[in-house]
């Protein structure tokens, strides 16, 4: 289990800080009286803990189910805050973009605000940036595993043809930006990828050609026959042009968000990029999302949960984005950061608000409260966490309150 080592530092509980920053805002005195009604980004955020607690279930023995759950020691479990958001400190994190809606919201985040970053750097220095779209006939009867193991076969055949490599060079490509996705729907488990093509100007008509490159790959590597060659050609292989780019950078890893927004009765919209992003790009994908099954598992449908299962499996260690090393050179790019670097930085401008003890963690989780803690300590400080935890144990227990203690090597389990 990787543990986040930025709060590793804590060998003994923070000394509590002014939290001056708030001053005008918000009177620590005491919790507001009255409820608010939570906006629609508080409620996605609550979903995405409701969608992390369900993927625990499902995947006991993967690093999820120990996400922002187990403890890194016995100091208990901190608290920290900004005038937005808040966090917990000294628990495990398990960075996983595919099993994880809490990690994956903020590392998808962190990699569109680079992709955009790229895009524009791109664009300053006289280039274009294409989108291009891979998938292959399937049917729903075939396992995802197969699935997967004769895509990336077909994709590493593609990348590697002599016919591939002189159109790149052809074009003036600096390299690309691959993005793996995959949904299920009527035909089963449908993986893709969309590649985010750093190029000259004015070179759609040339990367049209790759079309029939990659049909033939997949019929030679046997992904596909001749006899689906009308299909392949309609569906197998898309290139768009800068426009459609940026839309689906707009819109990546928005996965999390949508499948959240089902768990809510709020129907807030998404941005006008965001919408049209899904209009041109991802409506002819189809299907459901990993986090939009688990969304449908949450509300009764347990064979939605095994597929969840079944992708989760499967996706394990793969990574969701893949630079071409000389396009990061080419845009002056820093290193790039893992997926657990990212969701192991904390949060700027950050104040720490309160401990919580072995007890009241326990509490809060077998009252699946966490979120609940980090907004009344957002709102209203360690006497709004307080008051939440007097009004959670007069609540009846809805989960174990399991969790481990990494530093005992053992489990403690909620009476």
């Amino acid at each position: 289990m990787n543990v986040n080592s930025a709060h590793q530092q804590h060998l003994k509980p923070p000394v509590r800080t002014s939290l001056g920053i708030y001053a005008n805002t918000v009177n620590h005195s005491e919790p507001k009286p009255e409820r608010q009604t939570d906006t629609a980004e508080v409620q996605n955020r609550r979903a995405r803990f409701q969608l992390q607690r369900a993927a625990q279930g499902l995947l006991p023995r993967q690093r999820v189910a120990h996400c922002q759950r187990s403890t890194n020691n016995s100091h208990g479990v901190f608290v920290y805050r900004t005038p937005n958001n808040a966090r917990f400190g000294n628990l495990s994190t398990c960075g996983s973009v595919w099993h994880c809606p809490v990690c994956s919201a903020r590392i998808t985040e962190a990699r569109r605000q680079e992709l955009q970053a790229a895009i524009s750097t791109w664009s300053k220095q006289g280039g274009e940036i294409y989108l291009m779209s891979l998938t292959f006939p399937h049917l729903d009867h075939q396992l995802l595993k197969d699935n997967l193991n004769l895509f990336s076969t077909a994709l590493k055949k593609f990348k590697n043809s002599k016919r591939y490599k002189n159109i790149m060079k052809a074009i003036g490509s600096a390299g690309s930006v691959r993005a793996l996705e995959v949904t299920h729907g009527e035909n089963g488990w449908h993986p893709h990828t969309h590649d985010l093509v750093f190029a000259s100007k004015g070179q759609m008509a040339k990367l049209d050609e790759l079309q029939m490159v990659w049909i033939e790959t997949l019929i030679n590597t046997g992904i596909a026959d001749r006899s689906q060659l009308n299909d392949m050609l309609k569906a197998a292989f898309d290139v768009r042009n800068g426009d459609y780019a940026a839309e689906y950078v707009a819109k990546f890893g928005h996965e999390a968000t949508e499948a959240s927004k089902t768990l809510t009765d709020n129907q807030w919209g998404a941005s006008h990029e965001l919408t049209k992003a899904y209009a041109k790009v991802g409506k002819r994908f189809g299907g459901r999302t990993p986090f939009t099954l688990l969304a449908d598992y949450i509300k009764g449908d347990k064979a939605s949960g095994d597929l969840f299962i079944e992708f989760g499996l499967h996706f394990k260690g793969k990574r969701q984005l893949f630079w071409s090393p000389k396009l990061r050179k080419a845009l002056a790019l820093d290193q790039e950061q893992t997926d657990l670097e990212i969701v192991e930085q904390p949060l700027v401008e950050e104040e720490y608000v309160t401990t919580l003890d072995r007890d009241q963690w326990r509490l809060v989780l077998s009252r699946n409260a966490r979120f609940d803690v980090l907004k009344a300590a957002q709102e209203f400080g360690a006497e709004g966490v307080a008051a939440l935890l007097s009004d959670l144990a007069g609540r009846k227990a809805t989960h174990q309150g399991l969790y481990h203690e990494r530093w005992r090597s053992s489990w403690v389990r909620c009476n």
